[in-house]
């Protein structure tokens, strides 16, 4: 146990918990006074009042020199969003489409002869004339 009381970093972490419990009691009891929780209420409306009259005016400001405020850029984001899962359902449809036609060619390539086929060719019936020498 001696050993312990010398050793600096056990001496300075018995501190820090010691301090840590009381920070935490002190501040607990500060919390739960009411004088607190109206003092905290008025603070945190006038903060959001503030952020609102901040928010207003930096957007005059920003349409003033016609450049997007904050909302444009993500109503902006959203509509780039929606684009880009429609074109990943129409790629998604094409290559399904392609699939489609790559069996239905398979298919048709591996008719019998006496199938026709709309890919087949049409047989050739005329010969060219032949040259009596």
């Amino acid at each position: 146990m001696e050993k312990d009381k010398l050793n600096p970093m056990a001496v300075w972490r018995e501190w820090f918990v010691e301090s840590e419990k009381a920070w935490s009691q002190a501040l607990t009891e500060m919390m739960g006074d009411e004088k607190f929780s109206k003092g905290m209420g008025r603070y945190m409306q006038e903060a959001l009042h503030s952020h609102r009259m901040f928010s207003e005016a930096m957007s005059q400001y920003l349409a003033n020199l016609n450049l997007p405020s904050r909302s444009d850029v993500l109503d902006v984001s959203d509509r780039l969003g929606q684009i880009e899962d429609t074109l990943a359902a129409i790629q998604v449809e094409l290559r399904q489409q392609r699939i489609q036609l790559a069996q239905a060619n398979s298919i048709a390539s591996h008719e019998t002869p006496g199938e026709t086929s709309a890919s087949a060719k049409p047989a050739r019936t005329r010969r060219p004339p032949q040259h009596q020498a």
